[in-house]
């Protein structure tokens, strides 16, 4: 079998996205457990998908536990008093521990209605975006799909150089209206002045396919330059607003050939 081919048939985010039948499935599982290199780009693009909910996931505030301890002790601290009181009995020891315990409850209790109402606020703002990502997850697997099915449409798996190993996009090139689409499935955000560029190889020689501003979101479906010809396909990181963005200049980041 070849895994380039293989991988650059689209099968992996077909998969990962669900759009393969339970036949398929079982196929390409039993292909991952084969060959290292397809479950290596599986593995990739499934961490590409899951960024996003690690980079939205809230912690709670940190502060909480500390405010309330402090309150309970500030409250429960026993006056300063130089006068000798009688002996207590149990039953008045008793009485004083619960005191005690029920100002701690209603702290408790208070400190707890705090962080639920501060959560349900951010977890309105949490809600949103997870609408906007599911809605962009389902625009991305339309748009995948149609080129997919497109017969004329060429596909190529861009695996990770020596730079940046983990590194992972595929481009579709549609043959017939010479489109290309660019999607990044992992590649490390750039430094402030530094921006990624996407290159056609034809008879050795690069092609500017234009340059490509990463965002937050993960899994972002570029259109670029049109391409009448290809071989291969490569992006490189290049300084930002360099003078001549016809030859590239940087390291090549990730590489496939059609």
């Amino acid at each position: 079998m070849n895994t380039q081919e293989y991988i650059s048939s689209g099968i992996v985010e077909s998969y990962v996205l669900g759009l393969l039948s339970e036949e398929e499935r079982k196929e390409f599982e039993q292909v991952c457990s084969q060959h290292p290199e397809v479950q290596e780009a599986r593995t990739a693009f499934e961490l590409s998908l899951e960024k996003q909910a690690m980079e939205n996931a809230i912690a709670p505030p940190a502060q909480l536990r500390n405010k309330i301890f402090s309150a309970i002790s500030s409250d429960t601290a026993a006056p300063a008093d130089k006068t000798v009181q009688p002996r207590e009995t149990p039953v008045k020891k008793m009485t004083n521990w619960w005191k005690y315990a029920a100002a701690a409850s209603v702290l408790l209790l208070a400190g707890s209605i705090y962080w639920n109402i501060d959560l349900s606020k951010k977890n309105k703002v949490l809600e949103g975006n997870y609408n906007n990502t599911v809605a962009e997850l389902g625009d991305l697997k339309k748009d995948l799909s149609i080129l997919q099915q497109n017969p004329g449409v060429k596909m190529a798996a861009m695996n990770g150089q020596p730079v940046s190993p983990a590194s992972f996009t595929t481009v579709y090139w549609d043959t017939t209206s010479q489109d290309v689409y660019l999607m990044i499935n992992n590649l490390p955000k750039p430094a402030s002045d530094q921006q990624y560029q996407l290159w056609a190889f034809l008879n050795g020689q690069p092609v500017d396919m234009g340059l490509i501003e990463i965002t937050e979101k993960p899994l972002q479906l570029y259109r670029l330059k049109k391409a009448q010809q290809a071989e291969a396909f490569a992006i490189t990181l290049e300084k930002r607003n360099r003078g001549d963005i016809s030859k590239p200049g940087g390291q090549v980041y990730v590489l496939g050939k059609l």
